[in-house]
C-alpha cells in the first residue's frame, strides 16, 4: 500500500506526505516536491516525451520502493579495515 495522505507548504516548499506499508507495519514519509521534480526531469529525459500524471505516480512509487529496500537489513558483513590506506579506485 502506498497512499498520498497530505500535501502541504512549508517555507515555500511543497511537501507530500505518503503512507506506505512494509512487513505488516505502516510508515509515513514526507517527500519534498523539489526532489520529486528532479526525479521527473530524469524520467522526461529518458522517455523523450511530455510527462503524465501516471509518470509522477510511478516516480512516487519508485521512491517509496527504494525507501522500503533501504530499510531492510543487509545480511552481508564486510571487513572495511582491510582497505585502510588502499586506493579504492585501483
Amino acid at each position: 500500500m502506498i497512499k498520498l495522505v497530505q500535501v502541504s507548504t512549508a517555507g515555500g516548499d511543497t511537501l507530500l506526505t505518503v503512507q506506505y506499508d512494509r512487513d505488516g507495519e505502516t510508515f509515513t514519509l514526507t517527500l519534498n516536491k523539489t526532489d520529486l521534480v528532479e526525479r521527473l526531469k530524469t524520467v522526461k529525459q529518458i522517455l523523450g516525451r511530455p510527462l503524465t500524471l501516471q509518470d509522477a505516480k510511478l516516480a512516487i512509487i519508485k521512491i517509496i520502493n527504494e525507501t522500503r529496500a533501504g530499510q531492510k537489513q543487509l545480511t552481508e558483513q564486510f571487513e572495511f579495515t582491510q582497505w585502510i590506506g588502499t586506493d579504492l579506485e585501483s
